[in-house]
C-alpha cells in the first residue's frame, strides 16, 4: 500500500515539477528495502557453507530469503501500478 501511495505522489510531484516520476520515488522506496530479512539469509547461508548442511539453518535461510524476496516483489509492483493505471490511454471498461 505504501510503494502504490509512493508511486501517485511520484507521478503528481514529478508532473508539478517537471521532472521524472524515479526522482521522488527511487529515494522514497529504498529505506523500505528489507535489508535485516536479506542479511540474515546471507548469514545462514555462509553458516551453510562454514558449518555444513543442517535443515535448521535452511529453513532459516529459505524463509528470510523467500520474505525478502516477497517484499522487493511487492514494491516494484506497488511502484508500477500507478504509471500503469494514470497513464493508461484506453478506457479500462
Amino acid at each position: 500500500m505504501a510503494s502504490i501511495l509512493i508511486g501517485s505522489i511520484g507521478i503528481y510531484w514529478s508532473r508539478r515539477f517537471l521532472a521524472h516520476p524515479k526522482v521522488f520515488t527511487v529515494a522514497a522506496v529504498i529505506p523500505m528495502f528489507p535489508g535485516v530479512f536479506a542479511y540474515k539469509a546471507m548469514i545462514a547461508m555462509v553458516e551453510i557453507s562454514h558449518l555444513g548442511y543442517t535443515t535448521e539453518l535452511f529453513e532459516t535461510m529459505i524463509t528470510y530469503f523467500l520474505r525478502a524476496s516477497f517484499i522487493v516483489g511487492a514494491l516494484s509492483i506497488g511502484l508500477s501500478l500507478p504509471a500503469l493505471w494514470l497513464y493508461r490511454r484506453k478506457p479500462s471498461v
